[in-house]
This record gives structure tokens, C-alpha cells and sequence, in this order.
């Protein structure tokens, strides 16, 4: 377990990344807020999910895009490590990790967080101690790093998902687009949902965030023929 009690008398005081971003009427049109296991996505059951699923494939392609400073995508690949070894997750590594943002990739990049004291118990569920196999906590208790031998399983670069989506091929292809729907443009998530329904089959994962299903995100897949997987929340598949 993670020790989050206060340290030689320190008390630590985290905080979750945050990064509004505003138009020049002050509207806020995309945000960076993200978190080490996010609390809509059960990473236990996804990871044996995507297991199970790619079983026979040689090699499948993680994209996770919107990925602000990066904390989901280290969050997936320790779950990764964790449950599969290296040998196991080696099919699913490294992360591609894009952004729209430059200011959330060069935080990415740096692999250095301030943490909120309630995602601790998220960490302690999911990681444990395996956690800080990848990460350094800092004496003073306000920072982790992440270490070496997991910043290579992450790549990060910039691009906008309505850009990519033209290009994009999704055979054993596993797609994190979560908790940015509601920020793009008028239209544009009928176009990505429409684009991503030609373009997934049976062999390709999406996987939505819980504010996505709060804009009714998930009703949206529905209608393009995506059916979110028994037992594992926001989560789909492409079957029609």
C-alpha cells in the first residue's frame, strides 16, 4: 500500500491536473483535467478485457487520444505491466499518445505530477506497490516522477483526432478518446462517431469517458451500431 499519511509531520497536499482552456469571450472550449486512474474506468477488468480479446493477435495498437498530460495513458500501461508482465504487455506497447495541446505534451513528456491525496486509494487498488517499480515519490511527499523504464512505453505527439481520423486504420486497434466529446466543434461528434463506425469492426476497442455518457456519448455510439461490453463501463465494441 501507498503510505498517504503525513510524513515526519508534513501533511501533503496534491493537486489533479487541471487546464481550462478559453476562447477570447472567456467560454471554456477544452479542457486538460485528468488524473492516475481515473475513476470511470475500471482498469482491472479493461486490461483483462483487452487480454482475453487480442489473446491471438501479435501486436495491438493503443492510441489514446486527448491524452492531456499523460497520467491515463502511465495509468494504463502500470495496470498493463501489473496483470500481463512485460513479456505480455509487450503487444500492446508503447502507448501512442496524441493531443491537440502543446502545453499538455510538454507536461507529458516531463512525466512529472502533482497528486491529488484522492487518487491515492485508486493507486492503491489498482498498482500497489508495483506502483513505485515506475514512479518516484519526492521526499517532500508533492510530486511523483515518472521513472525511465516507463516513459519509453508512452510516445507522445500532437494531432487532432478530426485530422487523424481520416487516416487512421483500426484493425487490432484499441481507441482511448474519453472526456473531450462535448468539447469539439458543432457537428463533429456525429462526424467522428459516423467515421469511426465505418472504419472499427469486431478486431477494434473504443473506449468513452463518464462525462462523454453525461452528454449522452454513449446513446450516440448506440446509433452507429457500438454496444458498450457487459460489465465494463464505457468500454464498446462495433458489431453492427
Amino acid at each position: 500500500m501507498i503510505n498517504i499519511n503525513p510524513v515526519n509531520g508534513y501533511n501533503p497536499s496534491f493537486n489533479a491536473f487541471k487546464n481550462p482552456i478559453k476562447n477570447k469571450a472567456g467560454l471554456v472550449i477544452n479542457r486538460g483535467d485528468t488524473c492516475l486512474f481515473r475513476y470511470d474506468l475500471d482498469y482491472d477488468y479493461f486490461v483483462d478485457f483487452l487480454n482475453r480479446k487480442y489473446k491471438n493477435a501479435e501486436k495491438v495498437n493503443v492510441i489514446d487520444h486527448a491524452c492531456s498530460d499523460g497520467e491515463e495513458a502511465f495509468s494504463l500501461v502500470v495496470m498493463m505491466l501489473k496483470m500481463l508482465g512485460r513479456e505480455g504487455a509487450s503487444k500492446f506497447l508503447p502507448i501512442d499518445a496524441r493531443d491537440v495541446v502543446k502545453n499538455h505534451l510538454d507536461y507529458a513528456k516531463k512525466g512529472v505530477y502533482n497528486v491529488h491525496s484522492t487518487e491515492f486509494p485508486r493507486i492503491n487498488f489498482f498498482a500497489g506497490r508495483d506502483f513505485f517499480d515506475y514512479f518516484d515519490l519526492s521526499e517532500n511527499a508533492k510530486t511523483i516522477t515518472a521513472k525511465d523504464n516507463i516513459k519509453d512505453l508512452v510516445k507522445f505527439s500532437k494531432h487532432d483526432i478530426m485530422d487523424d481520423i481520416r487516416y487512421m486504420r483500426f484493425d487490432n486497434t484499441v481507441l482511448l478518446a474519453r472526456n473531450f466529446w462535448h468539447y469539439l466543434k458543432s457537428g463533429d461528434e456525429y462526424r467522428l462517431a459516423a467515421n469511426l463506425s465505418n472504419k472499427m469492426d469486431r478486431n477494434s476497442t473504443l473506449v468513452i469517458g463518464g462525462y462523454d455518457k453525461e452528454y449522452g456519448v454513449d446513446k450516440l455510439l448506440e446509433r452507429f451500431g457500438f454496444v458498450e461490453v457487459p460489465g465494463i463501463n464505457n468500454v464498446f465494441e462495433k458489431y453492427m
